[in-house]
């Protein structure tokens, strides 16, 4: 594997020299300095080392070998204690992006809640970089968000963010896209970075971030906001 060091990343990949290259400027440098732009003022204090695979074979068998991982994610997953990030990059950079807030968010924001924290991530899945602006984008999510809004089998905002088990089997795949989705409707209105800002100073006394959420959108209850979310997202369309 070639690998560049670009402080404090350190990318390793079994592709071409200009293909190394690429990912770390083209996508990890120019995310890493929006995101941080918009939302995070604690830095980085360690490396994060971010592995990149052409194919999935070097990417599920070294997942397996090294981090003893039998059922290996499709795009990639980020390893919080060891910090490293390990993807297959054959699928996209938008599980870079993704995994690459997660490791940003960690300092800035120590107990961020799951739901809020794979919701951010999951944002930037699909998204547009332009120089200390980042801005995300429909993407395979939604026709599944907007099957359960139809068959109202969508469980409300305030639900999501209150269940401390984001990850239980039976609602993950419908819990990203809410979350998601949500962060999307928030950065439509020019909320998102008010809303994180006042979030993480407030997380003590607000470890959900419900009541921050209510101040932001404030003086709309949150019921009208969900219901003009609601309307909204059916209206979006993917591709």
């Amino acid at each position: 594997m070639r690998y560049l060091v670009a402080g404090p990343f350190i990318l390793a990949g079994d592709g071409t020299a200009e293909q190394l290259a690429q990912y770390r400027d083209g996508t990890v440098l120019a995310a890493a300095r929006a995101l941080e732009a918009t939302y995070f003022r604690t830095p980085l204090r360690e490396p994060v080392v971010i592995c990149l695979f052409e194919s999935a074979e070097p990417y599920k068998r070294l997942a397996g070998e090294w981090f003893h991982q039998a059922d290996v994610p499709h795009f990639g997953f980020y390893r919080h204690a060891e910090r490293v990030m390990f993807m297959n990059v054959a699928t996209g950079t938008g599980t870079l992006v993704h995994e690459l807030t997660h490791a940003l968010i960690a300092p800035d924001f120590p107990t961020v809640p799951s739901w809020f924290n794979e919701g951010l991530a999951s944002l930037y899945e699909q998204c547009s970089l332009s120089g200390d602006t980042i801005t995300g984008l429909p993407n395979w999510r939604l026709p599944a968000l907007q099957k359960a809004i139809r068959d109202g089998t969508l469980r409300p905002l305030k639900e999501l963010i209150e269940d401390p088990d984001f990850y239980r089997h039976d609602l993950v795949g419908i819990n990203y896209a809410e979350a998601r989705y949500l962060m999307l409707y928030l950065q439509q209105k020019k909320l998102l970075h008010d809303y994180y800002s006042r979030f993480r100073d407030h997380a003590a006394e607000d470890p959900a971030g419900l009541r921050s959420l209510k101040e932001v959108i404030a003086p709309q209850s949150l019921e009208d906001v969900e219901t003009r979310w609601r309307a909204w997202v059916l209206q979006l369309r993917y591709p």
